[in-house]
């Protein structure tokens, strides 16, 4: 009786052990994502793209499309000492189209926030956001998968980017003069 007692102590230490260690896994991008994009300038927040995306372990991602890559740091306090917060910026079209966004985590497997892209000229700007699933903890690069986009948010043909307007063109402002020494 006193080996099944103790045996079971063990298991129920073993059990608990490891509970404890998964609760204190904290938060990583590293890895394969599936993002879907919805445009934050529509009043149902229309759906536009879903596209693959991997966080290297170094604080670069590539994208699902050519070209399409940058860098992402966490923020925040979480358990393990990794932030709950992530973000990122990166380029696309030969470095005249830019990203930034702002992600959360929900939890270990799904994140969300604000995600922008813009053109260096202006004559493209959306504002979406995005829900991130994990596909995987690790990635290949380049893509391999066959991932790509359903729609491609940065060359102006998805009808649903057309509710955005060009921005006004903001005037140059005359130079402050220096104060004088005098």
């Amino acid at each position: 009786m006193t080996k099944w007692i103790r045996g079971a102590v063990v298991v129920v230490f073993c059990l608990a052990c490891g509970t404890v260690a998964q609760a204190q896994a904290g938060n990583t991008p590293v890895g394969r994502w599936s993002m879907t994009f919805y445009n934050d300038n529509t009043p149902n927040l229309t759906p536009m793209a879903t596209q693959t995306l991997c966080f290297l372990p170094a604080g670069t991602w590539v994208g699902s499309f050519p070209g399409w890559n940058g860098r992402w740091f966490q923020k925040g306090v979480a358990a393990a000492g990794n932030g709950d917060r992530v973000r990122v910026t990166g380029n696309y079209a030969n470095g005249v189209g830019n990203d930034s966004a702002e992600l959360d985590f929900n939890n270990v497997n799904n994140m969300t926030g604000a995600w922008s892209e813009w053109r260096d000229n202006f004559t493209f700007f959306v504002w979406t956001r995005v829900i991130l699933t994990r596909i995987n903890n690790a990635c290949t690069t380049p893509l391999t998968d066959g991932a790509s986009s359903e729609a491609v948010i940065d060359d102006g043909t998805n009808a649903a980017e057309r509710s955005y307007s060009v921005p006004q063109t903001c005037p140059v402002a005359e130079p402050m003069p220096l104060p004088s020494t005098r």
